[in-house]
């Protein structure tokens, strides 16, 4: 086996650049992989479920409201929204946390509240 004695040439030092620049790139997704796993039992991730679950209320809750005849209605119910067919209880599920709510409205404002096994709208 002879040896070059000029060293690397710039195609070995482009091919192991390339091989670093790879492991890097894989470093970085899978640390990236990880973080989303461990950030996904983060009790804020279930926060904005639960924060689409008074979303998914307060719309159920508006088309309710503008099909009823009577005006002088200030709250409304999940338990009426769901026997209405307005919402389903998988709009009312977060991570197997089944919640109940009401909607307070008033002049066409309408505001959501929660309960939930693990969350509590504040001011339910």
């Amino acid at each position: 086996m002879a040896l070059n004695k000029n060293g690397w040439g710039l195609r070995e030092m482009i091919f192991i650049c390339a091989i670093l620049i790879f492991l890097v790139v894989l470093v970085a997704v899978m640390i990236n992989y990880l973080y989303e796993g461990v950030s996904a039992n983060n009790p804020s991730n279930k926060t904005n479920s639960y924060t689409q679950i008074e979303n998914n209320l307060k719309i159920a809750a508006e088309r309710y409201y503008r099909h009823l005849d009577e005006e002088n209605i200030n709250l409304i119910i999940s338990e009426d929204l769901l026997m209405e067919g307005y919402l389903t209880e998988a709009k009312m599920t977060a991570d197997n946390d089944i919640c109940t709510g009401y909607v307070l409205v008033n002049k066409n404002t309408f505001t959501p509240y929660i309960s939930c096994a693990y969350y509590e709208t504040e001011g339910y």
